[in-house]
């Protein structure tokens, strides 16, 4: 998971460029190459004890959120920083096996969340993406919610505010950067949503994560 940065991960068959907030998932006798970016990259490696698998690269804030947390309980370690890996590992294994079960199930419907990772500033409209796909559009309303348990729009904005705290937790940006970044109106509305979300302000979200 790239934390910060960008990494280009090159593989036998192909290449990607994986940027903040990407998850290169790959079998671990996977032979590849990584090529840093000028300023560097901040990853972080799950190994897993199962074989197999497939290649796959693609967004997603809430693993990298994890990530994140991971990469804290490295830095400060205590006693309970084993419990707390083993805990984060599942859960990201969780979130990495729902994406995957929706993929395979319908791929068109986890190239929506591609694109709307893609400008979390000005997100396409329901008809672009769905003539991008080439599918209808109330079609692909429909089985994007039965798949998803939320609308296209509802997911977008939960995508932005995952992202917005991915951003909270791994950079020194401004809150106002953030929130014009992630597409809100202001601040003010960034910090009425987040709170919604999350609990708690943008601000205090910050200093619990550092």
């Amino acid at each position: 998971m790239v934390i910060s940065g960008a990494v280009r991960k090159r593989f036998t068959r192909n290449e990607e460029d994986a940027v903040d907030g990407t998850v290169v998932e790959m079998p671990a006798e996977e032979p590849h190459e990584d090529l840093f970016g000028e300023h560097g990259a901040r990853i972080v490696v799950v190994e897993s004890e199962l074989e197999g698998g497939a290649l796959r690269c693609f967004r997603d804030w809430r693993a990298t959120l994890l990530a994140h947390d991971m990469s804290r309980e490295l830095a400060r370690p205590d006693a309970y920083t084993q419990l707390a890996l083993e805990g984060l590992v599942l859960e990201l294994a969780a979130t990495v096996a729902r994406r995957r079960e929706a993929g395979s199930h319908e791929p068109r419907l986890d190239a929506v969340r591609e694109m709307l990772a893609q400008d979390l500033s000005c997100p396409p409209s329901l008809s672009q993406i769905a003539s991008e796909l080439g599918v209808h559009p109330s079609h692909l309303a429909r089985t994007f919610r039965a798949r998803y348990g939320e609308s296209i729009g509802e997911q977008g904005r939960r995508l932005r505010l995952e992202w917005a705290a991915q951003r909270l937790a791994g950079s020194d940006e401004g809150l106002a950067m953030i929130a014009a970044r992630a597409g809100f109106a202001d601040q003010s509305h960034f910090t009425r949503d987040f709170k919604r979300h999350y609990g708690v302000t943008p601000g205090r979200y910050r200093l619990a994560h550092r």
